[in-house]
């Protein structure tokens, strides 16, 4: 094999990702939303997800504010509203108005989720920790909502659902075959 060595600050050696947006709300009730991909589960009991927010955007404000957000799973036909989410700072625009979207009540929060999401979980802050410009927000998943028509036993049925996964800058993809290892 030949290997080059890249910048080791290319973190998009680790990349595609899973692209979520992420839906924040002010104490006040306004809400914003961000794309995300620094988005992972960390622990299975209790069921933890920690999440990467830049310390300075109007979320890290929000969700230090309430404690609370929510993590909303995209599909392909996502990718203009990930892309439009992640490259507009809420402070200047209400990106919840200007994108369109309708809110999915929470059962466990405040926080909505988005109507049209592929799956949607609602989690509350049990911890953060500073990550250097960002802010590891872990938080404990209080419910989850998903596509009844793409959501099976074992998880999310992939000959459907079209995961968005997020590459670089306005590149996504999306998941395109299944393999299944033979149990030994």
């Amino acid at each position: 094999m030949m290997y080059i060595e890249v910048d080791p600050g290319e973190y998009h050696v680790l990349h595609p990702r899973p692209v979520y947006l992420i839906v924040s709300r002010s104490s006040s009730g306004r809400l914003n939303v961000m794309a995300a991909s620094w988005v992972s589960p960390i622990s299975d009991e209790p069921f933890l997800v920690a999440v990467s927010i830049w310390s300075k955007s109007l979320t890290h404000e929000y969700i230090t504010e309430t404690g609370e957000f929510t993590i909303n799973v995209l599909s392909e036909e996502h990718a203009d509203l990930a892309y439009r989410a992640g490259s507009v700072s809420g402070r200047e625009r209400d990106k919840w108005r200007e994108l369109g979207l309708n809110p999915y009540p929470s059962k466990h929060i405040s926080t909505p989720g988005i109507n049209g999401a592929l799956g949607i979980l609602e989690c509350i802050v049990e911890n953060k920790v500073p990550v250097g410009e960002s802010v590891l927000f872990i938080a404990s998943v209080k419910a989850i909502h998903v596509r009844r028509d793409l959501y099976a036993r074992y998880g999310w049925n992939l000959d459907k659902a079209r995961i968005l996964m997020h590459n670089s800058g306005r590149v996504f993809t999306i998941n395109g075959k299944l393999i299944l290892v033979e149990k030994k």
